[in-house]
């Protein structure tokens, strides 16, 4: 129990880190221009909250990005945010490898959350100068 707060704790020093990582996927990958929808998001942000499994949400992106429910581009920086996060999850568990898989999905779902929120900032900015 002792672990996983300071697990938490180190997580939430990162956690500006992470909130720039999700809002530069989104803006310099110019999501909210494109035709990608919340719900594909959605999906995988709540893809995310119901599995452990990198290789799962890698999994789910490609297919997204192959039935073009997800551009390309901006699978392809999601995909590299993830990787860059599991570094940061290694890191944060050298102590405690035992601990990587969790902290690496913790990583992510806080990264999705963010992505999400941007991107339907940006979404509805860019519907209402319309």
């Amino acid at each position: 129990m002792i672990t996983e707060a300071k697990l938490l704790q180190q997580i939430e020093e990162h956690l500006d880190e992470i909130v720039q990582r999700a809002e530069k996927c989104v803006t310099e990958t110019g999501a909210a221009e494109s035709d990608l929808e919340e719900s594909q998001l959605r999906n995988l942000q709540n893809l995310a909250s119901a599995t452990d499994s990198v290789l799962a949400l890698e999994n789910f992106i490609a297919y997204q990005m192959g039935r073009k429910k997800i551009p390309t581009d901006v699978g392809r920086q999601i995909l590299e945010d993830i990787r860059k996060l599991g570094q940061k999850a290694e890191e944060l568990t050298r102590n405690n490898p035992g601990a990587l898989r969790w902290v690496r999905m913790e990583l992510v779902r806080l990264y999705l959350g963010f992505l999400v929120r941007k991107f339907v900032a940006e979404k509805k900015t860019r519907e209402e100068r319309s």
